[in-house]
C-alpha cells in the first residue's frame, strides 16, 4: 500500500532537524560545519515500522571545520552573522540550503539515519554587505599550490620551534583570505 507524505509543523521538528544536520556534517569531508538557521519545509512518511523525514533547512556556515567532528550547536558563527558592518568578516558570510532525507526504524532503536542530502551554499555578495567606515576589504582567494606551500613552510617552522613531541602536517588548505 502507498504511504502518504504529510506536512510536519516546522516549529515542532527542530530537534529532528538538528540531528539530521549533524548527520550531514559527519558525512562531509571539506569545509565548515553547517549550523541550523531555520526549518523551511518538513514532511513525514510513515511506512510500516519506519518513517522517512524530508527536510529543507536554511543553514549558515560556522567557524568549526567539519574535520573537528563537533556538533553544529557547539560551534560559533562568524561575527558577520551578528555584525554585518564588520567588513573583515562580512564577505565570509556563507549561507545556503540543505535538502535532507532521513529514516527512523523501530528495529533500529528509533535512531535517525541519513538516507541522502544535497546542500548548496554561497557567500553573500559583497555589494550587499558594503561598509563605508571600514578601513579595508577582505577577499576570499582560490587556493593554489603556492598557498599550500606557504602553509606547509609556516607549519614546518612552527614544528621546529616548538617543543612538542608530535609534529603537525598540512592536510588541506580550506580558505585563503587577502
Amino acid at each position: 500500500s502507498e504511504a502518504s507524505v504529510t506536512p510536519v509543523d516546522c516549529d515542532t521538528i527542530e530537534t529532528d532537524a538538528g540531528v539530521a544536520l549533524d548527520l550531514v556534517n559527519r558525512h562531509r569531508r571539506d569545509g565548515y560545519v553547517f549550523g541550523l538557521f531555520r526549518v523551511v519545509d518538513a514532511y513525514k512518511q510513515d511506512v510500516g515500522n519506519s518513517s522517512v523525514l524530508y527536510l529543507t533547512l536554511d543553514v549558515l556556515e560556522t567557524e568549526c571545520s567539519v574535520l573537528s567532528g563537533r556538533p553544529w550547536a557547539s560551534c560559533e558563527y562568524s561575527n558577520a552573522y551578528s555584525q554585518a558592518s564588520n567588513s573583515i568578516q562580512a564577505e565570509l558570510y556563507v549561507f545556503g540550503q540543505c535538502k535532507i532525507v532521513t529514516y527512523t526504524s523501530q528495529w533500529m532503536k528509533n535512531k535517525q539515519h541519513l538516507y541522502g542530502f544535497n546542500c548548496t551554499v554561497s557567500p553573500v555578495p559583497p555589494d550587499l554587505l558594503e561598509c563605508e567606515d571600514c578601513p579595508m576589504k577582505v577577499e576570499v582567494l582560490e587556493v593554489t599550490e603556492q598557498h599550500k606551500d606557504v602553509a606547509a613552510k609556516a607549519l614546518e617552522k612552527y614544528n621546529s620551534e616548538s617543543n612538542h613531541t608530535s609534529h603537525f602536517n598540512v592536510d588541506k588548505v580550506e580558505k585563503i583570505l587577502k
